[in-house]
Formats: C-alpha cells, sequence, structure tokens
C-alpha cells in the first residue's frame, strides 16, 4: 500500500471512531440508555420522512430483528411512531424527537464549521467534493457545486 492510502485509511480510521463515540453522546442525551443504532434509525427517517421498517432495514443493512427491536425501543420512549404492521409499518419520527435532532444538527454544523475554520473557501469547496466523491454519492457532488460562499 502506498503513503496516501495509509494517511487516508488512519484518518478515516480516527474520523470513525470520533463519529461513534459522538452519536453514543447524542443518544445518551436524548434518552437514557438510547443506543447508537436506534438512533440512526431516528436520523434516517428524519431525513428522508416516514419510511418503512423493510426499507430502514435495506438502507442501514440491519437484520429484520434488530431494526424491529430498534423501532420498539424508539416507540417505547416516545421518540417514534409506527402505523402499520410488520415490515411494511411506517416509522416517523415524533414532535420531540425532531425538536431534539434539529438542535442537534446545528450543533454538528457548528462543530463541522469550527473543524474547518483553518481551510480556505476553496479548500472547504474542494474537500466537500472529494468526500462526496469517496464516498460514492453522486447526489453531494452534484449538491455541492452550490455550497454557500462563506469565509
Amino acid at each position: 500500500m502506498d503513503r496516501v492510502e495509509d494517511l487516508l485509511h488512519e484518518a478515516l480510521s480516527e474520523y470513525a471512531v470520533q463519529g461513534d463515540a459522538y452519536l453514543a453522546r447524542v443518544a445518551e442525551r436524548l434518552s437514557t440508555g438510547l443506543g447508537r443504532g436506534a438512533l440512526s434509525i431516528l436520523m434516517r427517517v428524519e431525513r428522508f420522512g416516514g419510511l418503512r421498517e423493510c426499507d430502514l432495514t435495506a438502507q442501514l443493512r440491519l437484520p429484520a430483528a434488530e431494526t424491529r427491536r430498534h423501532v420498539d425501543d424508539l416507540v417505547g420512549r416516545g421518540l417514534a411512531t409506527r402505523t402499520g404492521d410488520g415490515s411494511l409499518a411506517v416509522v416517523r419520527v415524533t414532535a420531540r424527537a425532531r425538536d431534539f435532532l434539529a438542535d442537534a444538527a446545528d450543533e454538528r454544523r457548528g462543530r463541522i464549521l469550527d473543524s474547518l475554520g483553518e481551510f480556505t473557501l476553496e479548500e472547504k469547496e474542494s474537500f466537500a467534493r472529494l468526500l462526496a466523491k469517496f464516498v460514492q454519492r453522486d447526489d453531494l457532488v452534484v449538491r455541492s457545486l452550490d455550497l454557500p460562499q462563506r469565509r
């Protein structure tokens, strides 16, 4: 492996560790004992609106039983609602969870801006495009072309 790959691997590994720790803190702030898996479901449902349990299972690559367990937990905590039965049941975020997630997103954006504080505008734009390309999300590459012109 060449040096660039080693550096990328190290940086992405550290980023994953930091991301896991961040999600664990956010989950705990939202509801004591809530796990990252359930929070991931909640965040995805908030992002895309109501989602069927089978779609959550496919998108998050989880076993159906694990998805169901997380959704049961979220419903029991009053953070999500479920309409319908089985894998076709639609999961939605409650107002309480929506408000919390909006605040968490604002905090996350602030942390990202702080981390990018020493970057030039051109470096920020380049980083956004390259990261979107690296994770093979063409929709993010296209959207990154319209980045706000902030310094």
